[in-house]
């Protein structure tokens, strides 16, 4: 049984008892004081679980951060240039090197057909090459 398929069925098997309880409740019975130790226990237990699982998920979060920063860094630093085109063709993103090697400012390029900077005689291939993707 799979660490998912066991945790849904936890939670079904959690969400009925809590039903059965609240109908218990409603019907006016009380809920034995060894029976409720044994519920805050069974908290207590999830609740480390739940910081555990927190923490792993800021650690993972810390190190996706750290490697976005890396390729940020690496991407506008580079001394070559490089962009990112959406799919009509238009840049979403440049870096520096490449705002240079295009002889523009860097935000004027921001959302401008890469087109009008590919020389006439390779136009055709750049269009086919856009059909293509």
């Amino acid at each position: 049984m799979s660490t998912d398929k066991a945790g849904k069925d936890l939670d079904k098997a959690l969400l009925t008892e809590a039903e059965q309880r609240l109908a218990r409740r409603a019907a006016g019975e009380t809920v034995p004081q060894r029976h409720a130790a044994d519920l805050v226990h069974e908290l207590q237990v999830h609740q480390i679980e739940l910081e555990m699982q927190n923490e792993e998920l800021r650690r993972a979060h810390a190190a996706l951060e750290a490697s976005r920063d890396r390729y940020v860094d690496l991407y506008e630093f580079a001394p070559v240039g490089y962009l990112t085109l959406n799919a009509d063709g238009f840049i979403a993103e440049i870096n520096l090197a490449g705002a240079t090697l295009l002889g523009e400012v860097r935000g004027a390029l921001i959302k401008r057909r890469f087109a009008r900077f590919v020389a006439d005689e390779s136009r055709d291939g750049w269009h086919r090459f856009l059909r293509a993707r």
